[in-house]
């Protein structure tokens, strides 16, 4: 009798296994929330909209976005962390978020490839270096040599939290320049940018999304680009390695979570969705000065792992691994 309803039970599962619950495959029934981990208003927020509202048109349901920013997006990972994991709540993440956190934070709220399921890595954004307008820095020369001939920390830079891509570039920016300027963190880009235009910053590594346009309005000069080759978004924007920072490379990435544990039918229903979106608005996104990937969910896994230990490096030669 057991041993016959032991095998009636693994029948039933192989069933269930076999044909999804309707639940499932009816996904989805109802809104979804996007999560954004940084304020409103900054370039990220600019692309978590335009993917929510694209995602929706494919999936028939409204996608609901909710900023929840501060702490270097621990708070919105954390807050993730916690939602079921039925596809109705996923996240816009980070390489800072996925790859550098955990190198900064000694006991950490989440575990990257445990606590979170990757949908895809929808495009990489390359950092550039920008001062306001009227800033007596005309170059990057200007900035290293005042550094070096001033006392330590007199330059400040801004950033949209500890362990984020701009946080990150300038802790690069220090180490291959041999200088040190002092880090602002704020809750996001936004706010990081407002105080640069007021004058409380001396500079700031930012977007290329954000940058472009106030760089357009006149309100800040662009000196520089932190990727490895020239952006044809900024044909005449010299590169950091060019100007003698030689492997400079601060480009980082943009991509979406769910949370762990997410059915396999509700993840790829959710990436192919995420994925036609990415190729459908392709020159909208380049326009705004990103690089399109859009790449596969053990794509996205493989380049956290890999990214987790090239950062590390960094971190460990500022003095800020595992500082929290």
């Amino acid at each position: 009798m057991l041993k016959a309803l032991v095998l009636s039970a693994a029948a039933v599962l192989s069933l269930q296994m076999a044909n999804p619950p309707t639940a499932l495959a009816a996904y989805p029934e109802r809104p979804i929330t996007l999560v954004v981990p940084f304020s409103a208003g900054a370039s990220t927020d600019t692309l978590a909209r335009l993917m929510g509202q694209a995602v929706s048109e494919t999936l028939g349901q409204n996608i609901i976005v909710e900023n929840r920013p501060g702490a270097g997006g621990i708070i919105a990972a954390d807050y993730l962390r916690r939602q079921q994991p039925d596809g109705y709540t996923f996240m816009l993440t980070t390489d800072g978020i996925m790859s550098v956190n955990p190198s900064i934070h000694k006991k950490l709220a989440y575990q990257p490839l445990k606590d979170f399921t990757p949908l895809t890595i929808a495009a990489v954004a390359p950092v550039v270096l920008i001062v306001r307008s009227d800033s007596p820095f005309k170059s990057v020369q200007d900035i290293i040599e005042f550094a070096k001939d001033n006392p330590a920390g007199t330059l400040t830079f801004g950033s949209s939290g500890i362990g984020t891509s701009q946080h990150i570039a300038g802790e690069l920016f220090n180490q291959l320049a041999h200088v040190e300027l002092k880090h602002i963190p704020y809750k996001g880009g936004a706010p990081a940018m407002t105080d640069l235009l007021g004058g409380h910053l001396s500079m700031m590594f930012g977007q290329i999304p954000s940058a472009k346009e106030a760089a357009q309005q006149g309100k800040v000069r662009i000196l520089a680009i932190g990727s490895p080759t020239r952006s044809p978004m900024l044909p005449d924007v010299p590169t950091l390695a060019e100007l003698g920072l030689a492997g400079y490379d601060s480009d980082t990435w943009y991509g979406f979570s769910l949370p762990g544990g997410t059915p396999e039918e509700v993840q790829m229903k959710l990436y192919k969705a995420l994925a036609g979106s990415l190729q459908s608005h392709r020159e909208q996104l380049e326009q705004l000065g990103y690089v399109v990937l859009g790449s596969t969910p053990a794509d996205m896994a493989s380049t956290i792992e890999s990214n987790t230990v090239k950062w590390q490096g960094v971190l460990q030669q500022a003095g800020i691994y595992h500082m929290q």
